[in-house]
């Protein structure tokens, strides 16, 4: 690849895919936007004053020749189950690395058996640099450096949003078929979904969690090699967005929050957790950075964001700060 550097956005037209869009524009990228409604790819194109394709990924051969010149992509068309693993394949043939922001555990476990054509192919492929994974996936190598190496590990995510999505609700239907998992000795385990509900403390209280089949699960073994993982979602009403500040003027204030426990070979621990704002915010923001980091340093191979880009690459997200007791923030 040679030349101008340039990226395409994937799914463009969708609910997240304009956040970003609107973000990258707002940071000073211009990305190629991209997806496979000619109307709405256009409208937004038009919007933001930016070069736009209609892509379907059922046409491997058009698909090449329009990432000919592209260095990167950003996927965010999901549910990824049927996007993630075409665009990936039509990336490694052009030479174009893959990134996107899913959380799926089927995404993640095909993408990583990429890993060996990555490297060949001087690409590197990335899932899961939306808010889900890199909140809990830069905490989990973080407390695990701090264990010397971590045994057991637990992540856990708490997002808040004034608005989800469209995709989040279909993304979990389309998952439900696999069950659950959890990694136990180095390899994945079905497990009950519904089972192993329990309690931990967030900055903002005590919360019961669930194990849940996330990418997470994947990418914090990817990233810390820890034998024994569980990846688990905050249990809430899905009215409650926990607005603080309600009684202040303007728009309430959202919190979100990612957890990780990690557990040494000699039963030390390291507890820590991510504090950042809306998780729809926090989103475009890292995924942008990601575009940055990729295009400045490329790497190959199929990797976690952790293992990309480092344990604090999380809390280069503004106003995103890591925190080792609840009562204490620290920098990262």
């Amino acid at each position: 690849m040679s030349g101008e550097r340039s990226w395409m956005l994937y799914g463009a037209s969708g609910y997240t895919g304009a956040l970003i869009a609107q973000h990258a524009v707002e940071n000073g990228h211009r990305p190629v936007l991209a997806g496979r409604s000619a109307s709405a790819v256009r409208a937004l194109a038009d919007k933001l004053e930016l070069p736009y394709r209609v892509l379907t990924l059922d046409d491997p051969a058009a698909l090449h020749e329009a990432l000919s010149d592209i260095d990167l992509v950003l996927n965010a068309a999901g549910p990824f189950l049927h996007t993630a693993t075409p665009m990936a394949e039509a990336c490694l043939d052009a030479g174009t690395h893959y990134l996107d922001i899913s959380n799926e555990l089927q995404v993640f476990r095909s993408l990583y058996d990429l890993d060996q054509r990555a490297r060949a192919a001087h690409v590197a492929v990335i899932p899961g640099v939306g808010f889900g994974v890199v909140a809990t996936n830069c905490l989990a190598r973080y407390v695990s450096d701090a264990v010397g190496g971590a045994q057991h590990l637990e992540v856990a995510t708490k997002a808040a949003s004034g608005q989800q999505g469209p995709g989040v609700p279909a993304t979990r239907q389309e998952n439900l078929p696999y069950g659950g998992w959890i990694r136990q000795a180095g390899q994945l385990h079905a497990y009950e979904l519904g089972s192993g509900i329990t309690t931990v403390s967030f900055p903002d209280g005590p919360c019961q969690i669930m194990p849940i089949p996330t990418g997470d699960l994947e990418a914090a073994f990817q990233a810390t090699g820890a034998p024994n993982v569980v990846s688990y979602m905050a249990l809430v009403d899905p009215t409650d967005l926990y607005a603080t500040d309600e009684d202040a003027a303007g728009p309430p204030t959202y919190r979100s929050f990612g957890w990780a426990r990690a557990t040494g070979s000699d039963g030390a621990t390291a507890e820590a957790w991510l504090q950042t704002g809306d998780s729809y915010a926090f989103t475009p923001a890292a995924s942008v950075r990601a575009v940055e980091e990729l295009l400045s340093a490329p790497l190959s191979g199929a990797v976690s964001p952790a293992a990309a880009f480092g344990a604090t690459f999380a809390f280069t997200v503004k106003d995103t700060i890591r925190i080792d007791t609840p009562s204490k923030a620290s920098k990262p």
